[in-house]
């Protein structure tokens, strides 16, 4: 037994090098090349009908009933090929230098909302998983002290090198257990920024089953939560996918997200996220599973 558990051991740490070993040399590429790399792999994706693909058509089919087959169907190559790009998009995340990352802000709208508002108060910034939120490493790590609230279980071998390329330009990564809560309400108490990915399936902690785009699901109440503890104001943040790299922006949220019921809160939360989503729909992440764990109910089945 250890000697096979050394030896998979052994196997994981030769598959974590190889991929930052192909990240390294996929950063010697500038980002257009990046991207039609991306875009040939989202297609690929498609036409092999991965699990991707299945998971992004029945995501879609339930959000947009709407439409057609045919539209479906072109719906989730694009949305495939932007989660493709998002892939190749990490290369640069991880490697680049600074001055160089910054130079694909294409535009920050909202920067001085954000200042404004943190000379006031600590600020929770809703990030959903759209475009490439993972440019807020470098986009707000040098600006602000910043913490994201992240579930490091997800992350599996990979848990080190994730966070370790999240926080090296000064954003703090904090796990999702009671150490990383007492240090996210920390940072609160102190006024800082924290940013949180409000559109995943809670793994812990409480959560309410509530709409999303007319379907039900699992949604955290952890913005609810501490909304009703703490002096914060609540932004949206948005990592946007443009042309010559990447278009930030932040702006109001819902006065809504602070009600004291959890449920009109925690509903506008997904009102929000959708909100965004309908900017460009493609940009999305299709292919997670959103909708699992509603009682009953399983549509991936």
């Amino acid at each position: 037994m250890v000697n096979k558990l050394s030896k998979s051991n052994f196997e994981t740490k030769c598959f974590v090098s190889l991929v930052k070993f192909c990240l390294r040399l996929l950063a010697l590429l500038p980002l257009p090349v990046l991207r039609a790399i991306g875009t040939l792999h989202g297609r690929i994706l498609y036409w092999m009908k991965s699990r991707s693909a299945r998971t992004s058509d029945i995501n879609i089919s339930l959000c947009y009933p709407q439409l057609s087959t045919e539209e479906r169907s072109l719906f989730v190559q694009r949305s495939l090929v932007a989660t493709g790009r998002s892939v190749y998009e990490t290369a640069p995340i991880w490697y680049w230098q600074q001055n160089s990352l910054e130079n694909l802000i294409v535009d920050f709208q909202g920067l001085e909302l954000l200042q404004q508002t943190l000379a006031q108060s600590a600020v929770i910034a809703i990030c959903p998983h759209w475009g490439n939120w993972e440019v807020c490493s470098f986009a707000l790590g040098g600006k602000f002290p910043t913490k994201i609230l992240f579930d490091e279980r997800r992350l599996g071998a990979f848990k080190a090198q994730v966070s370790s390329a999240r926080s090296r330009f000064g954003i703090s990564m904090v796990p999702i257990n009671f150490g990383g809560l007492r240090a996210l309400i920390k940072s609160l108490d102190q006024g800082d920024l924290v940013i949180i990915l409000p559109d995943q399936v809670p793994t812990r902690g409480t959560q309410l089953l509530v709409d999303f785009m007319g379907v039900k699901a699992q949604t955290t109440t952890i913005v609810h939560s501490l909304t009703q503890k703490h002096n914060v104001e609540i932004v949206m943040l948005t990592i946007e996918r443009v042309k010559q790299g990447f278009f930030v922006r932040v702006e109001p949220a819902s006065d809504k997200l602070k009600h004291e019921d959890a449920v009109i809160a925690t509903q506008c939360l997904n009102d929000e996220v959708a909100r965004v989503i309908q900017r460009d729909p493609t940009q999305y992440q299709w292919e997670y599973k959103r909708f699992r764990r509603v009682p009953g109910v399983d549509v991936y089945a």
